[in-house]
């Protein structure tokens, strides 16, 4: 009985390594698609010497649409441009960032924000990134969404502003709680992600809507899961991951003109 808990718990945690861009196996177009993400980020959010970190929070519409995928994948794909890259697990009702990395939560951002621990208390390094620094969120607390809005929170990211590049703020779904809408105008961009063949336009437009009135900068949509015929992985699946990046504003206009004609 020990022995299958033990083989669950290995197959677990190595399902959850799978998708990380760094692990040996990892397809080559998942790899390049993050490359040009890191790329899309870069450009739309110019360096400013006086305000020279970037905090980007990364949201999605409803759960399981890869949302902290995307969030370990760019951190660790921003941390290999020599710059010192922040990864921070919002999600204080159901956290994963700690199982891709395979690392204690009882030390986190709840703690930090409840005034237990302070900031370097809470701090993991990944070994083989010397750039990458981890929070995982910590206990989970009975309020989160008071934590993630008061002051504490704000003192943070202020404090975290001095020391790194980039933060990346792994939220919950915008249309599950309202973490991700209240995180929204503490950084300086917001990325949408969603997942091929799975989100919808409703719940989509239901989620942007929320986080335009909280007058978050939106700074492009994250389409992942693409389906590619062409490709078939080890496990046999058709298809592969992809990330595509994409101008809110511009997807709008050109929604609008099509419904004009």
């Amino acid at each position: 009985m020990n022995n299958e808990k033990n083989n669950a718990k290995e197959k677990k945690n190595f399902s959850s390594k799978e998708v990380l861009i760094t692990n040996a196996s990892s397809n080559f177009q998942l790899v390049e698609a993050y490359k040009t993400l890191r790329t899309n980020l870069l450009f739309s959010m110019p360096y400013n010497k006086q305000h020279a970190c970037r905090k980007i929070l990364i949201v999605s519409a409803e759960a399981g649409e890869g949302k902290s995928t995307t969030s370990v994948n760019l951190a660790e794909t921003l941390s290999e441009t020599d710059t010192k890259v922040l990864l921070i697990d919002a999600d204080l009702r159901k956290p994963t960032i700690n199982k891709y990395y395979n690392i204690e939560s009882r030390k986190g951002l709840s703690n930090i924000l409840s005034g237990m621990n302070t900031i370097e208390e809470c701090i993991y390094r990944k070994s083989e990134t010397e750039n990458l620094f981890i929070i995982p969120s910590g206990l989970l607390p009975p309020n989160p969404s008071e934590l993630l809005s008061s002051k504490a929170m704000i003192k943070l990211l202020e404090e975290v502003d001095k020391d790194y590049d980039y933060v990346i703020i792994d939220a919950p779904p915008v249309n599950i709680v309202s973490d991700g809408v209240l995180l929204s105008s503490m950084v300086d961009g917001v990325a949408f992600v969603c997942a091929y063949a799975s989100s919808t336009y409703p719940e989509v437009a239901k989620a942007l809507s929320a986080l335009k009135l909280a007058k978050a900068n939106i700074i492009g949509v994250i389409l992942n899961r693409v389906v590619n015929k062409k490709h078939k992985n080890k496990r046999g699946y058709n298809y592969s991951y992809k990330y595509r990046y994409k101008n809110i504003d511009a997807a709008d206009n050109s929604r609008k003109s099509k419904e004009k004609e």
